[in-house]
């Protein structure tokens, strides 16, 4: 992964809402409305972050047999948005927040 300055693992947060989703442009792994495939590993999800445009900075995955959600925020709106979510539990999800170079 030649393209990433930094990974930050967080566990137990999610930020943004169902319209905050993105998805490959031609839908490659898709899964429903705005997941990823459940079987792919956090690899595959990254390759398939570093050829959208522009790049997802956060990768969600919310619990061990859901989907990976891809979502694009400014790095220094992440913490507002995580406490707009402290009203719902999102203990079982895990986020990266990918800094691309």
């Amino acid at each position: 992964m030649e393209n990433i300055r930094r990974v930050e693992k967080r566990i137990g947060v999610d930020v943004g809402y169902h319209e905050s989703n993105l998805q490959p442009q031609n839908r490659d792994g898709c899964v429903g409305k705005s997941g990823i495939d459940k079987t792919y590993t956090l690899e595959q999800v990254i390759r398939k972050a570093n050829d959208m445009n522009p790049r997802p900075n956060i990768i969600i995955k919310a619990g061990k047999n859901a989907k990976w959600y891809l979502k694009r925020f400014p790095n220094n709106e992440i913490d507002v948005e995580i406490e707009k979510q402290k009203w719902r539990d999102t203990s079982r999800a895990t986020m990266w927040i990918v800094e691309w170079d």
